[in-house]
């Protein structure tokens, strides 16, 4: 079995997602669990709603509904797929608008949509397209957290009971990237980008025999591209290396993504969507 997770960016639109069921249709002899992040742009959209809602208006969600209808239009999919869940969102914003107040606790609740609004759009497509596959919150297979709004970590026996569903499905599983759950029913995230790190989370619970990093960048690269023109993309890094990367600053990976991988010894690889045989 391998993970393959797919960023804002690989999923940004209906000819993205198509572009993913391809890549995912042929690995399928593997046996993929796909981590799916927000569509591009979405995270920033609801992060500002919250914004607007504890200044004490009720912002409208049109733009986040726009773009997934959008992309449901598309697809050629039914727009009962995203309603229930916008109507929640907006119930969520009137009242934050009410009380005038934001805790990281409902910062994560209004940020979660998005993950659990693509995986929607995502999973629907894949069906649509001919594969078997089935929409998860990462929380309800098993993807339990500590209480850190904002920077939550998985607990420890998430790992046990991630293995225990997951080993279940016979369909093709599309999850939530970026969020879990804590014990008392909270939904949390694991910090911005955290998509990256879900996939590693699931890819070292199950234990994968590979997880599969999949954006719109060439791979970990020598520098940053938009900085230095010459910058090549790396082949390989050990798993300290690609650590010390992230935890530095490098965009392609979360700085807590490689421990799970590390812990199990899973090669993590990086791919580039619209160049699907690179990779390093």
């Amino acid at each position: 079995m391998i993970v393959m997770k797919f960023g804002g960016s690989s999923v940004s639109n209906a000819e993205k997602i198509r572009q993913v069921i391809e890549i995912v249709r042929g690995r399928l002899p593997r046996k993929p669990l796909v981590i799916v992040s927000a569509l591009r742009g979405v995270t920033d959209d609801l992060f500002k709603l919250g914004e607007q809602a504890v200044r004490g208006s009720s912002p409208p969600v049109e733009p986040v509904r726009k773009r997934h209808l959008e992309a449901i239009r598309e697809l050629g999919l039914d727009p009962v797929l995203v309603e229930p869940l916008l109507g929640e969102l907006e119930a969520l914003l009137k009242g934050i608008s009410l009380v005038k107040e934001l805790s990281p606790r409902s910062l994560d609740y209004i940020v979660s949509f998005g993950e659990r609004l693509s995986s929607r759009v995502i999973a629907a497509a894949f069906v649509k397209a001919g594969v078997a596959a089935e929409q998860h919150d990462a929380f309800d297979i098993g993807l339990l957290t500590t209480e850190e709004h904002g920077a939550a970590q998985p607990l420890p026996e998430a790992d046990g009971e991630i293995k225990r569903i997951v080993s279940k499905m016979a369909k093709v599983p599309i999850v939530t990237g970026y969020i879990g759950k804590t014990k008392g029913g909270s939904i949390t995230t694991l910090g911005r980008n955290g998509s990256d790190y879900s996939a590693t989370i699931f890819g070292a619970a199950i234990d994968a025999d590979e997880i599969e990093i999949w954006s719109d960048v060439d791979g970990i690269m020598t520098a940053d591209p938009r900085l230095a023109p010459t910058a090549k993309p790396i082949d390989a890094l050990t798993f300290a290396e690609a650590s010390e990367l992230a935890y530095y600053g490098g965009k392609v990976l979360h700085p807590a993504t490689i421990t799970p991988a590390m812990r199990k010894g899973i090669t993590v690889r990086c791919l580039i969507t619209f160049k699907p045989d690179n990779n390093c």
